[in-house]
C-alpha cells in the first residue's frame, strides 16, 4: 500500500491560495481599476435587495471619492464602521466608477464571502491532518511512525493468519 504526505510547505502554500479567494474576487479591479482616496462621512442604513427580491437593511460607513470631475460614494463592509472623517484607498472602475471596493484588509475580507474560505481551510487541515503520520519521539530514542507494523499489532496480525 502507497502512503501519501503532504510537506508542510505545501500545506502552508495552499492555505495562502484559500486565504486570497475573497481578494480574487476583485482581481479586475485590481488588475485594471484606478487608486484613489475616499473620505468616511458616516455610518449609514443601507438598503439592499437579496436575490429573491426580499428587501435587506443594515449600516455600513458611507465613503465618498473623487473620479474624474465628478463624486461618488462607496460602502464600506457590512456592520463595520469607519471612524468618520478616515482617509481610505478607494479601487474603482474607471468605465463605471460605482463599480469599486475598499483597498484594505477590511474590504476585502470583512464581508460574507469569507465564509467559504474558512471552510474550505477548515477542511483542508482535516485532510493534512488525516493524511499526514506523525511521529512520536521520546528524548534518545529513535522516532516511531504510527503506521509501522511493529509491536502488539504485528503480534496479534500474525497470531490472527
Amino acid at each position: 500500500m502507497k502512503v501519501y504526505s503532504i510537506s508542510k510547505w505545501a500545506f502552508y502554500g495552499i492555505c495562502i491560495l484559500i486565504m486570497t479567494l475573497p481578494v480574487s474576487r476583485q482581481w479586475k479591479l485590481l488588475v485594471n481599476g484606478s487608486k484613489t482616496t475616499g473620505t468616511v462621512t458616516d455610518f449609514t442604513m443601507v438598503p439592499r435587495k437579496t436575490a429573491d427580491g426580499k428587501a435587506i437593511i443594515y449600516y455600513a460607513s458611507k465613503i465618498e471619492f473623487m473620479a474624474g470631475d465628478r463624486t461618488y460614494l462607496a460602502y464600506g463592509p457590512r456592520d463595520y464602521e469607519y471612524d468618520s472623517g478616515r482617509t481610505l484607498s478607494i479601487l474603482y472602475n474607471p468605465e463605471n466608477p460605482s463599480n469599486c471596493c475598499v483597498l484594505a484588509f477590511s474590504g476585502f475580507y470583512l464581508n460574507n464571502y469569507l465564509v467559504l474560505p474558512l471552510i474550505l481551510l477548515v477542511l483542508w487541515a482535516a485532510f493534512y491532518l488525516s493524511f499526514n503520520k506523525y511521529v512520536k519521539q521520546s528524548p534518545g530514542k529513535p522516532a516511531k511512525r504510527s503506521g509501522d507494523n511493529t509491536g502488539i499489532f504485528r503480534r496479534i496480525s500474525h497470531k490472527v493468519l
